[in-house]
């Protein structure tokens, strides 16, 4: 929390996973079955393990190769693991691991390497019936250089032990010249009227802004740094705070709650409130914090949106951030999202970049740290509530930092009117987000699928994955041909989807013809989709393209195959691509598939331009 404000520079990963031997052919066997869920080259660290199964026995044993090691050097189950964590002394972490709920086991120790390393699990019974898991790692993150962390057996339990790990850690050491305390006199506002509540001049850091409001009351929150034209926090008081009382947000009563995210300014911080109510509101409030010698190089300035869209379709997520610039994301509150298998979480990190990442986890609940609708508190980490009445999670083990762009998106069931509060720490003041998922910038796609392609007993596809899918010209004609997930199905045509800046996300579209039961509808040994656009060109060239994917597909330009991805990556890959474009309209159609792989059920791709030629 201390430091949360210092600007990180790795690559932040996520690899996710929904099993079982009835979803996924030909693996999961029997006892001794091996399966790899991470393999990574460089240098880096595991920053949390989460993990659920149904009651009984842990499924697997965990095993950890360390930089080319041949046996492991930590092995363990999920009991042991976090059983581990709870008695390991916390050096570099704020918590090892958080008290086990509902099967929800996490685990936030780190695990560095400074080459290589392999997470496998190995099957401890003949069977099992479902299993979920998400590891969020970095890359290129030389902050625990030669240290280690070691397993060894005593009986039944795992005892763990570190090497070579630093004292403490952060780029953040400042000197603190004195505190500082601001009372914030009771203030009456009439309706549409927007009052500055407090201004403090800097070097300084706000540790912590407590509010109370009256009741009834809609007042918006906004803070602006150092002079800028813009507010770096915009959000409804309520939905800023939250009923929570965790580690980030604190409810000491009713319409009485603090912030303790650090909020650093160079030169002064001026903290305002609108009536966007139908009543006269009251509002008071203390600041207090920190007085500096000076505003530090890499560190960023405290950024919270609240964003609510009109009425969700279920197949085009929520858009909870679109930023540009340079920053790291720490995480997000949402209320009103429904069933936690509506979807969720997606990030598109430096899409505008030349290495875009993706992440994507399972189900809101795991998102959340939690598993099978848990709620309670995981300290530092996260809150919930219930999906209506709000949950929060702030990724300290982990922010994500993005040098050129972020996207945020959240599934959700249709009908429903979510509302998120995005908090980021970013090297400007000013607002640099775009709305509407930066529309402007994106563009309508028709696009067809899934349908599932034919596959062995060992989940292998039979001969040309996209066999399956009809011809575009029959698509053209108004045909309408059959889309199928696992058990539910309809029939359509050309349907549409709007791409969110230069990233195409089908993982709901097949909710534009079904409900989609739960997550057993999410996934499958292997679906087959069309996207296709159009490209205006002056003159006849070659066009320089950005293309990411992580599993099979195609391209092809005017009836033209230009590019033939055969195998899977394991994760998105990104590639420049020059695609033939004749002078005026020209057709761009990507064939592509979705399998079992590190994004569970991510389906899409990102296709940007990037040079004429």
């Amino acid at each position: 929390m201390a430091d949360v404000h210092v600007l990180r520079d790795y690559l932040a990963g996520k690899n996710s996973f929904v099993e079982s031997p009835e979803r996924h052919f030909g693996a999961w066997t029997n006892v001794g079955y091996r399966h790899t869920l991470l393999d990574l080259k460089g240098q880096g660290s595991i920053r949390h393990i989460w993990t659920t199964r149904l009651e009984g026995e842990p499924y697997f044993d965990w095993e950890f190769f360390v930089d080319g090691e041949e046996r492991p050097s930590l092995r363990a189950t999920d009991l042991a693991l976090v059983e581990a964590a709870r008695q390991f002394p916390a050096l570099l972490a704020p918590a090892n691991h958080v008290p086990v709920g509902k099967r929800d086991f996490n685990f936030f120790l780190p695990v560095p390497f400074d080459r290589s390393i392999r997470v496998d699990v190995v099957q401890r019974q003949p069977s099992f019936q479902l299993w979920f898991c998400q590891i969020d790692y970095r890359l290129g993150d030389a902050s625990l250089a030669g240290a280690r962390l070691m397993g060894r057996s005593e009986g039944t339990n795992v005892v763990l032990e570190a090497r070579g790990w630093p004292k403490e850690i952060g780029a953040g050491a400042r000197e603190v010249v004195d505190k500082m305390a601001l009372p914030i006199a009771p203030t009456m506002l009439r309706v549409g009227e927007e009052k500055s509540l407090c201004e403090l001049t800097g070097p300084g850091i706000l540790r912590e802004l407590r509010l109370g409001w009256s009741e009834g009351s809609r007042l918006r929150l906004r803070v602006h740094f150092d002079g800028a034209a813009s507010a770096a926090v915009d959000s409804p008081v309520d939905r800023f705070f939250g009923p929570f009382r965790g580690a980030s947000f604190f409810r000491h009563a009713a319409r009485d709650s603090s912030c303790y995210l650090p909020m650093p300014f160079r030169e002064r911080a001026r903290l305002s409130v609108r009536n966007d109510g139908d009543r006269d509101a009251e509002i008071r409030g203390v600041v207090t914090g920190e007085r500096v010698r000076s505003f530090l190089p890499g560190w960023g300035y405290f950024h919270a949106r609240h964003q609510q869209p009109e009425l969700t379709d279920g197949h085009r997520p929520l858009q909870v951030l679109y930023v540009r610039g340079r920053g790291h994301w720490l995480g997000m509150t949402l209320y009103g999202t429904g069933h936690d298998h509506g979807g969720g979480d997606f990030a598109v990190i430096d899409g505008e970049g030349d290495d875009p990442a993706f992440l994507h986890g399972i189900n809101g609940e795991d998102y959340f740290t939690f598993a099978w609708f848990g709620r309670g508190a995981h300290h530092p980490y996260a809150v919930a509530h219930s999906n209506d009445e709000g949950r929060y999670r702030h990724h300290f083990e982990n922010p994500y930092p993005f040098r050129k762009s972020l996207s945020i998106e959240w599934g959700a069931y249709p009908g429903l009117r979510p509302e998120s509060v995005a908090v980021w720490y970013q090297d400007s003041p000013e607002d640099t987000t775009v709305p509407d998922g930066a529309r402007a910038d994106s563009c309508e796609w028709d696009v067809f699928g899934p349908v599932p392609i034919p596959c062995d007993g060992a989940g292998r596809s039979r001969g040309d994955p996209f066999a399956v899918l009809p011809a575009l010209a029959a698509l053209d004609a108004g045909g309408r041909f059959e889309c199928r997930l696992v058990k539910e199905r309809f029939v359509s045509g050309w349907m549409k989807e709007w791409s969110v800046g230069p990233t195409l996300n089908l993982t709901y579209v097949g909710r534009h013809g079904t409900k989609i039961v739960g997550e057993v509808e999410l996934g499958g040994m292997g679906h087959a989709f069309l996207a296709r656009r159009f490209f205006d060109a002056r003159v006849a060239g070659r066009k320089a393209f950005l293309f990411a994917n992580d599993d099979p597909c195609e391209i092809w330009v005017n009836g033209e195959r230009c590019l033939s991805v055969a195998g899977h990556a394991g994760g998105f890959v990104a590639q420049r691509v020059s695609l033939p474009f004749r002078a005026g309209r020209n057709e761009v159609v990507v064939r592509l598939t979705s399998y079992f792989n590190r994004d569970f059920n991510w389906v899409g791709f990102l296709l940007r331009p990037i040079e004429d030629r």
